[in-house]
């Protein structure tokens, strides 16, 4: 997207909210946002909430957008937007918002009877639904489909979006129009669009579910032969109890036992400690080498409760634990799955009729298999 194209985006969803421009420029535009952009991309929801609670005048924002910065005249104080700006991408997730769902009437010309005068004309209604097929496992493809479905006549047709860019198309029904009752319900167009959707995953070629289920079967032996190795080279789980408790044992106090009268008397041995006197202020402590916190541990001074740091929920994980994590992952992965997601849909009513057989389904450009692979 250039920046001629980034001025012509922002000035059409600016223009769709009625937005009162200010100042326009070849190289900057400041403009005056209205009650819904200003909570959209206006980064001021504290506002916001006490403008609502106390019921009070809204102050309306005013932003300037350079889209040319190096040419913005001085003195004026303006944000550059680009493709890769905060502010643009809040504006695509506005349009998104407010523009997933539309509702929109064909505007042509009236249909003339035998004596040449205007009569009114019926609107077909059409459900349009732009959905995305995506073919996951370690690999990803994705099918767009552009379904149009005839609430009023029942049929579906392909690549109904293509159709509609060709029409003009606006919010309000024209004068001497009037529109068709539907038929069906939204529901029930929803589950033909369903039903078109199976179709033509049934019609996709299925090897590409076979192969990753066959990688997903070589991963997993893979996994497994490292951990059966793993498992044969740790030393048994007794071996390192009783190593431990030997170790305990080497560092534990050596005791003297001696007799005298029949008596016997213990006296533990404990090896010699040295006594290093430590200075008398902090920065002669720290200037030789030691840290605040034993200082502060020598002359008294008590450790705050967050020094004193519980581990017992620490526990590292067995193998068999590292194992089980490690196969629900390479699951996910290569698990092959479908995930239909809604793009955009919105209702239209329409004096034109698009073609009446359907369409061949276009795919993505992109179709090559681009892998996800995550190690």
């Amino acid at each position: 997207m250039q920046q001629q194209q980034v001025r012509q985006f922002i000035e059409r969803y600016l223009a769709t909210f009625s937005a009162h421009i200010v100042e326009t420029h070849p190289d900057y535009l400041t403009v005056k946002l209205p009650v819904e952009v200003d909570k959209d991309i206006g980064n001021r929801p504290f506002y916001w909430s006490w403008v609502e609670k106390m019921n009070l005048a809204y102050q309306p924002l005013v932003l300037t957008f350079a889209f040319n910065p190096d040419r913005m005249p001085d003195g004026v104080r303006a944000e550059h937007m680009h493709l890769g700006a905060a502010r643009m991408q809040q504006i695509f997730d506005s349009t998104k918002k407010h523009g997933r769902f539309l509702c929109m009437y064909e505007q042509s010309p009236l249909a003339l009877g035998g004596s040449g005068k205007r009569r009114s004309a019926p609107l077909v209604p059409w459900l349009a639904l732009n959905l995305k097929l995506s073919l996951l496992c370690d690999k990803k493809r994705d099918i767009l489909l552009y379904l149009g479905i005839n609430l009023h006549n029942p049929r579906i047709v392909h690549d109904f979006t293509s159709f509609l860019f060709q029409l003009p198309l606006k919010p309000a029904i024209p004068d001497y129009f009037y529109t068709l009752d539907r038929r069906i319900s939204i529901e029930q167009a929803l589950e033909m669009a369903k039903q078109e959707v199976s179709s033509v995953l049934e019609k996709e070629d299925q090897k590409w579910a076979e192969e990753a289920r066959e990688r997903l079967t070589e991963e997993l032996a893979i996994l497994g032969a490292y951990y059966e190795e793993l498992a044969r080279r740790e030393p048994p789980a007794e071996n390192d109890a009783s190593r431990e408790s030997a170790e305990e044992e080497e560092e534990a106090p050596t005791q003297e036992v001696t007799v005298e009268n029949n008596v016997p008397s213990v006296s533990a041995v404990s090896p010699v400690s040295t006594v290093v006197e430590q200075p008398q202020t902090l920065d002669e402590y720290r200037s030789s080498g030691g840290r605040i916190l034993d200082f502060l541990r020598a002359n008294g001074i008590q450790t705050t409760a967050r020094e004193q740091i519980d581990q017992g929920e620490w526990q590292k994980s067995t193998p068999e634990e590292e194992r089980k994590r490690r196969m629900d992952e390479l699951k996910w992965q290569y698990e092959p799955r479908i995930e239909v997601q809604l793009i955009n849909g919105g209702l239209f009513f329409l004096y034109s009729a698009p073609a009446p057989f359907p369409m061949t389904p276009t795919l993505s450009k992109a179709n090559t298999p681009v892998s996800r692979r995550i190690m």
